[in-house]
């Protein structure tokens, strides 16, 4: 009996393993194809298999021959017969001044060769099973994908979209013909889809995708700028189902600002995972007493101010409706490039009352991240270490240019309860990330080693401010 017959009762196993995407093209090392090419039974067994080529990535490839690339795509259809579709195309679209792509092609699949829409989405063997999407429409791609009817995609679920017209100009040439907007209808009242992330490249409004936003569980469209009024609206369409979100918001001086009435308050019953990019916050404080999210479990607020730092007191009125419920807590800096006479942001030197403020608002936070600009004072650090403040306090980054004040805190918590003369500390800290200059890296590495913490403290050396 040869080795293949012998371990032919193992293949059902292995290819319950085989969870990888199927790649066009394959990589030399991807296991499908190293066991097909064992023997023809094997082969077989695996061919056949249609759940092993259901979930299909397409590579940003150009052949020679494009329709080679369609051929693989269309056996590999084939062969996942009437399995449910996860397509995954390459989605990232890079920063215009970092990247060494000239062209949108150049992310594609078949680089341009070939409509994706037309040749990849739209064959009725794809779209009448697909239930999960992760690409780029560029061009005219755009426009054919968006005006399709809803019913193109019965079992659409989850969709992952960037959308660009070219690199040269980004904006798509429809933008501004209302009346080919309003016939966006790809995702108008659509039956399943539930998670929608779209990377918007083209200035198109996102009101214009016209997504059935009020059964969206989770939805991300934090990679463009919206105005205060579009994301409260979008907010209150979804309040219904929406558990997952994250958004940019962009505020102007008043001058400029659209006022928003009482009416565009949004209160979120089931929201428990927010994530915000706030450009110039500090034109707009009353709209951060708009949103409500009674069982918030997790914000992470991402800030960019051309005039000033860090004013932690704008948040107060939100995270007065957390009901102290949220756990996680994330304050970072938002890079965003300036325009051509921006002022530079200062530094704002937060103090330790306006941080108490927010920490006494979440008694139940367990996973704190503060930016570099953010400066935790001493006494607010004894208080965290008494557990007057965040007294669950499990998870710790901070910029410090006192590390060994942190250390010392870290020592203090760890203490056993009952063996300080203080008495029962708070909950333990199991993990401390701590920022400080490049410099000072070794001495506090060896501090926090010597005192047996290198297990909780990780030392991060930092050039500069970051974060």
């Amino acid at each position: 009996m040869s080795t293949t017959t012998r371990l032919a009762p193992l293949l059902p196993l292995l290819c319950q393993f085989m969870t990888t995407p199927w790649s066009i093209p394959e990589p030399k090392d991807d296991p499908k194809r190293t066991f097909t090419q064992v023997c023809k039974e094997w082969r077989r067994a695996i061919v056949s298999n249609a759940a092993l080529w259901a979930h299909i990535r397409l590579s940003p490839v150009k052949y020679q021959y494009p329709e080679n690339l369609l051929r693989l795509f269309e056996q590999n259809v084939e062969r996942s017969q009437g399995e449910p579709l996860v397509i995954e195309m390459y989605n990232n679209i890079p920063r215009a001044q970092h990247s060494k792509i000239e062209k949108v092609e150049d992310l594609l699949f078949g680089g341009g060769e070939f409509s994706i829409f037309k040749h990849i989405l739209f064959p009725e063997a794809v779209r009448m099973r697909l239930t999960s999407l992760k690409c780029i429409l560029a061009g005219d791609d755009i426009l054919g994908f968006l005006s399709l009817p809803s019913s193109s995609f019965p079992e659409l679920r989850h969709v992952n979209i960037a959308i660009i017209h070219t690199f040269s100009a980004p904006a798509s040439p429809f933008i501004t013909d209302l009346a080919k907007c309003l016939q966006f209808n790809a995702f108008s009242g659509h039956p399943t889809l539930t998670d929608a992330t779209f990377h918007i490249h083209n200035r198109m409004h996102p009101l214009d995708l016209r997504l059935p936003w009020n059964q969206l569980t989770k939805l991300d469209l934090s990679s463009a700028p919206m105005p205060p009024w579009t994301f409260l609206l979008i907010m209150k369409r979804s309040a219904k189902s929406l558990d997952e979100a994250a958004f940019q918001v962009m505020f102007v001086a008043r001058v400029n600002q659209r006022l928003l009435p009482k009416s565009s308050q949004a209160l979120m019953p089931v929201l428990r995972k927010m994530k915000l990019i706030l450009i110039d916050p500090i034109w707009d404080p009353a709209f951060f007493g708009m949103l409500k999210m009674p069982v918030l479990d997790c914000l992470s607020i991402e800030k960019f101010d051309r005039c000033v730092g860090w004013e932690l007191w704008l948040f107060a009125p939100m995270l007065a409706y957390t009901s102290g419920m949220l756990r996680r807590l994330e304050l970072k800096r938002f890079e965003l490039k300036l325009d051509a006479g921006d002022p530079i942001p200062r530094k704002r030197r937060t103090s330790f009352v306006e941080l108490e403020a927010v920490l006494t608002m979440v008694p139940r936070l367990e996973v704190l991240k503060l930016a570099s600009d953010i400066e935790v004072h001493y006494p607010t650090l004894v208080k965290m270490t008494r557990g007057d403040l965040v007294p669950n306090l499990q998870a710790f980054e901070i910029f410090s240019a006192a590390g060994e004040q942190v250390v010392w805190m870290v020592q203090e918590k760890s203490t056993e309860p009952g063996t300080s003369v203080k008495g029962a500390r708070a909950v333990r800290l199991a993990q401390v990330d701590l920022w400080v200059r490049a410099e000072e890296k070794e001495t506090l590495s060896e501090m926090v080693r010597v005192s047996g913490l290198d297990k909780v403290i990780h030392i991060r050396g930092s050039s500069g401010a970051s974060g």
